[in-house]
């Protein structure tokens, strides 16, 4: 049975980082093999509250936490909060840069000694399957 990785990333991001769980999760496509959780449905809501359970929820039965780093990803208050959630949780997290991209890295990341590997999907299945 393979991995479960929580993806954390930016909506900014939504529509790569779909295309990069697809391909995880399609029998066919051999290069990425592992399951994916993450929060791609969108919550019309402002409350902390609410949103904080979600990410919980979808964070229950995973292993890793997998950040995925754009652009924008250094000011997201969500993907600090799912960061700082899964070291709670005494799981590792793991941050690969999306490809093209030069954002600066989320301060989270360094505060935590989280290294940002290059994107590579050779890389993206080691750090989700070791």
């Amino acid at each position: 049975m393979p991995n479960v990785c929580f993806f954390s990333f930016t909506e900014a991001d939504r529509e790569v980082v779909l295309t990069i769980k697809g391909r995880a999760v399609n029998p066919n496509y051999g290069d990425l093999n592992f399951r994916v959780k993450d929060l791609l449905k969108r919550w019309n809501t402002e409350d902390v509250a609410v949103i904080r359970q979600a990410i919980s929820k979808a964070m229950g039965g995973t292993s890793r936490t997998i950040v995925f780093v754009g652009e924008r990803t250094h000011r997201s208050r969500w993907v600090r909060e799912e960061v700082e959630m899964t070291v709670r949780n005494k799981k590792p997290v793991y941050a690969i840069r999306l490809n093209n991209t030069n954002g600066a890295t989320p301060k989270v990341l360094k505060d935590n000694k989280i290294q940002l590997y290059n994107w590579s999907e050779e890389r993206l299945q080691d750090l989700a399957t070791r």
